[in-house]
């Protein structure tokens, strides 16, 4: 029974390339708009795969070579969890009773079905469409995920980016945290330190921001800096500056996020102020003392809602950056070459280096790694914390923004619409 079944659906696919109007101006409209930028690809209603033998031809040049056994478990991994995700993430316990996943996909054999059911216009199959939508959606989060460069030196660059950053952290005899760089001293009322992103993170991150793949997550590791002021703050810059921890040709300027600090009036107060020190009008005590009554904190709501992030509440404020850090990671090729040498010569008795491994094999490799850097003083923290722009709130209306645009109109069908679907 079941094997007529999928010869019938394999028929019926098959057969939608005969009805399909083949003239040279059949225009793919929907590519046109994501490729020039007018719409995201998670926009998109529908594939375009019209035939087993397309798909399969597609599935290649994305990477997934259906002959080859490895890539078709890596297709049914990514799959796998892409159902799931869909199923104990995204949809309610409720819903998931109401919206049952379609037989065809519960069971589906051949990933060029997905394609093909993706790319279904029978009214009939509407509701099977949209399933097909967003599981692909969701895989496409999940592949770029898997295959990203970062995941795998993450423990290397986390060891090596904290380290530097701790070597400046110290708790003094009142068990205060301090951030301590040659003779200067600043209090932190607190350091939290994001160690990396959960996978159900990163795969939410990527889909409510469907313009960046996954070399575009720029928080895989963070470190925010809480003071009990902010007129504190522009101190503790300065002091990570130079301290190399803040490179300033390393800051990913696209990514800062200032709706803490206004640094154009502060400057000309400063100048004024260095002006009269320099005339003899203000001693050195004076000078620091008005520097430091210097509000920084003045800008107004128009600029702090100059943001891209369109999920961070207006009361919001912090200082962020992201910078990058060159990171070295050993070379696995080097090491197996490295012992395989070393067992040489306790069998040959000659021990003596061989100069040539590293032009044969690179012992590390190098790469930027991203951090993130928050500062915040007391106040801004406490409402971050636990006010209108916690991570709680932040978190709800980027899960709400994924439904829709993963699920989308899946969550109309009511009962009477499901009853005249084949699924």
């Amino acid at each position: 029974m079941k094997e007529s079944h999928h010869k019938h659906v394999k028929r019926e696919l098959e057969g939608s390339t005969h009805n399909s109007n083949t003239t040279a101006w059949n225009i793919p409209w929907q590519d046109f708009e994501v490729i020039l930028g007018l719409k995201n690809s998670y926009s998109q209603r529908n594939l375009n795969v019209l035939s087993e033998k397309q798909a399969r031809i597609f599935l290649k040049n994305c990477g997934f070579d259906l002959s080859n056994q490895m890539h078709i478990k890596q297709f049914e991994q990514f799959y796998g969890e892409a159902l799931y995700f869909i199923r104990h993430i995204l949809l309610t316990n409720e819903e998931r009773t109401n919206f049952t996943v379609p037989s065809s996909l519960l069971y589906l054999k051949n990933p060029c079905h997905l394609l093909l059911y993706a790319s279904t216009n029978h009214p009939r199959k509407r509701y099977l469409r949209l399933w097909s939508c967003s599981i692909l959606k969701v895989m496409y989060a999940i592949s770029n995920l898997q295959f990203s460069g970062r995941l795998h030196i993450i423990d290397d660059a986390r060891e090596q980016i904290f380290k530097r950053i701790r070597n400046h952290i110290h708790l003094n005899k009142e068990d205060e945290i301090e951030f301590n760089h040659n003779n200067f001293s600043i209090n932190l009322n607190k350091v939290e330190w994001k160690e990396a992103k959960t996978r159900t993170s990163i795969v939410l991150k990527l889909l409510h921001k469907p313009d960046s793949i996954v070399d575009d997550v720029f928080d895989y590791l963070g470190v925010r800096f809480v003071v009990e002021k902010s007129s504190e703050i522009p101190l503790l810059l300065k002091h990570l500056i130079e301290t190399d921890i803040i490179i300033p040709h390393q800051v990913v300027g696209l990514r800062t996020r200032n709706s803490l600090l206004n640094v154009k009036h502060p400057k000309k107060i400063f100048s004024f102020l260095k002006e009269l020190k320099s005339c003899g009008t203000l001693n050195d005590d004076e000078f620091n003392k008005m520097c430091e009554n210097i509000i920084w904190s003045n800008q107004t709501n128009e600029e702090i809602l100059k943001r891209t992030n369109t999920f961070t509440s207006q009361h919001y404020r912090s200082l962020q950056f992201t910078v990058r850090h060159l990171v070295r990671t050993p070379n696995p090729a080097f090491l197996v070459l490295e012992s395989m040498t070393n067992q040489l010569r306790r069998y040959t008795g000659v021990q003596r280096q061989e100069p040539w491994m590293e032009t044969v094999i690179p012992q590390y490799f190098a790469h930027y790694f991203p951090i993130e850097i928050q500062m915040m003083d007391q106040e801004s923290y406490e409402m971050a914390k636990f006010g209108p722009a916690s991570h709680e709130q932040y978190k709800s209306q980027q899960h709400k923004s994924v439904r829709e645009r993963v699920l989308g109109n899946l969550l109309t069908f009511k009962k009477e619409k499901l009853a005249s679907q084949d699924f």
